[in-house]
């Protein structure tokens, strides 16, 4: 069976090449990717170097624990630490957003992501390359959300990436 996914990814430390280095290799491994716009934010709870955020979605047969092992492989192989503090510098941070209208919350995997009724540079992404994909608690399309939420702002600027 095949499942629509949407994963963030975002990265602060050395962002162009492990973003693209991501991408490629979920290009690899993935099939029907649509790839959001890149937006520059400024860190969050610390002072560090700004973010680049996107979105990505695609399909996959894997179940959503499968992919979140594949994932965080991705991350670790990017020399992602997972004993670091919440707020910091991150290599390459992907975090499931959705997968398919699954909701889910236990000690592994919490979805769909709080964080799309919470930030801009979740939210307008998932707009950007499925406006009409209807988030599976809210039961309203991503570009309703923002009516009905109040979306934290810290996108800087759209950021042009050959990715």
């Amino acid at each position: 069976m095949r499942h629509k996914v949407f994963i963030g990814i975002g990265s602060n430390l050395n962002k162009i090449k492990n973003i693209k280095s991501c991408i490629s290799k979920i290009k690899n491994d993935y099939e029907n990717i649509k790839l959001s716009p890149v937006y520059e934010t400024r860190a969050m709870g610390f002072d560090g170097p700004n973010f680049y955020n996107l979105v990505c979605s695609f399909n996959t047969t894997e179940d959503i624990y499968k992919l979140k092992e594949k994932l965080n492989k991705i991350e670790l192989n990017h020399g992602r630490n997972f004993n670091e503090t919440k707020y910091s510098s991150r290599t390459l941070d992907i975090d499931i957003l959705y997968y398919n209208n699954l909701i889910l919350s236990d000690d592994k995997i919490k979805i769909p992501r709080k964080e799309i009724i919470e930030y801009d540079f979740v939210l307008q992404p998932l707009i950007d390359i499925d406006a009409e994909f209807i988030h599976p608690v809210l039961l309203i399309p991503n570009n309703k959300i923002e009516e009905k939420h109040d979306i934290k702002k810290h996108i800087i600027a759209k950021v042009d990436i050959n990715l």
